[in-house]
């Protein structure tokens, strides 16, 4: 078995962060304001007596944000389920190698996330794991065809059977001071207007996917872009919220650069008898911010539970682990841990079709 001993590479932010920053994303990766003027929402909600906060000062704070890589963008967080076709897929890559094929799997514009894994129990080869999304089944599995074919490597294939935790907001002390939580009612209000036609919603749908446009009245712009008004457009994205379509509207942050680096994907296999039962107390854990199941793939893939632990640093993550172990008496069930420690892509997912056959070919042969 080819072992990985790469040291997770560090690319952090965090001594840069500003106490405005940081509330900002404390509050604000779930529930962005739904309004004309969102960044003046946000600043009044920070403001106290103590500080006045302005909608410039918000809107600067996340520019330089955005500028450094701390976010990736503004908008949804949509359900696969319901927005389209999705898998986690692996490949099993020869080291030397491993830059050239991540290289081929970033081609597509299907692949969201893509990152080199090493199992800390050295009992897999499977180091390469990445996120394919796509508008419907099909289109999935051409992708995936076309990447074996490229690679010349059998895919590793892991649809989501079931999601018990989905949740990758992460909260922080970074500047000493704890954040005011400040937006904790995130009731969705959906204004009475025309509905916009099912033409809107998929222009609508491919414009948000990316993100929200940088400036202060983005919607606006958005609406203009559709031929529709701003109150359609904030209404339908409440609707998206409320029937979960879209599970968390706000900031998509990238966990390195706020020095989340030990990023740890455990894997169990355990009994199908048991299997609901044991992912219910893991996903009422603090430490688990994702748990779900997926087939095994036997004889290759025998786990079917997956959960992971984002923390600063390896060896707490490791005692986090063990402390989750011996608290739910799991020891008895064979376990494995892939660290990542490299980030080859990371993106917001893409569900809508490519406009022309032609964009499919580029897609396909970069």
């Amino acid at each position: 078995m080819t072992t990985i001993k790469q040291k997770i590479i560090s690319d952090t932010y965090v001594g840069q962060l500003t106490q405005l920053q940081q509330d900002i994303i404390n509050n604000f990766q779930k529930g962005f304001p739904l309004t004309n003027s969102p960044y003046l929402a946000i600043a009044q909600k920070l403001s106290s007596t103590q500080q006045q906060i302005s909608e410039h000062d918000v809107f600067s704070a996340l520019f330089d944000l955005d500028y450094s890589g701390v976010t990736s963008r503004i908008g949804p967080v949509f359900d696969h389920k319901k927005a389209g076709a999705s898998t986690l897929a692996a490949l099993a890559v020869e080291d030397k190698d491993l830059d050239k094929i991540a290289s081929i799997v970033n081609q597509f514009e299907q692949v969201n996330h893509n990152y080199a894994r090493s199992s800390h129990f050295e009992k897999t080869n499977y180091n390469l794991w990445f996120v394919v999304t796509a508008s419907d089944p099909v289109t999935l599995h051409n992708t995936l065809t076309r990447i074996e074919l490229l690679t010349g490597l059998a895919v590793l294939v892991l649809p989501m059977e079931a999601s018990y935790h989905l949740d990758l907001a992460f909260t922080m002390n970074i500047t000493g001071k704890p954040s005011p939580i400040v937006n904790n009612n995130l009731n969705i209000r959906i204004a009475k207007t025309q509905p916009l036609t099912e033409l809107q919603k998929s222009q609508l749908r491919k414009t948000i996917e990316s993100g929200l446009p940088k400036l202060l009245q983005p919607y606006q712009t958005i609406a203009q872009a559709i031929n529709a008004n701003e109150q359609q457009v904030l209404a339908q994205i409440a609707t998206w919220q409320q029937t979960g379509l879209i599970r968390r509207f706000g900031l998509v942050v990238k966990h390195r650069k706020l020095g989340f680096n030990a990023n740890a994907m455990v894997v169990w296999n355990i009994n199908s008898e048991n299997v609901d039962a044991v992912a219910a107390k893991l996903a009422k854990r603090p430490e688990v911010s994702l748990c779900y199941r997926r087939p095994r793939r036997l004889p290759g893939w025998q786990y079917n539970l997956f959960c992971m632990i984002h923390g600063t640093d390896k060896d707490y993550v490791l005692a986090q682990i063990n402390e989750i172990t011996e608290q739910l008496s799991l020891a008895d069930i064979e376990k494995d841990i892939l660290f990542s420690f490299t980030a080859y892509k990371q993106k917001g997912a893409s569900y809508q079709k490519n406009k022309s056959l032609q964009e499919k070919k580029e897609a396909a042969h970069g």
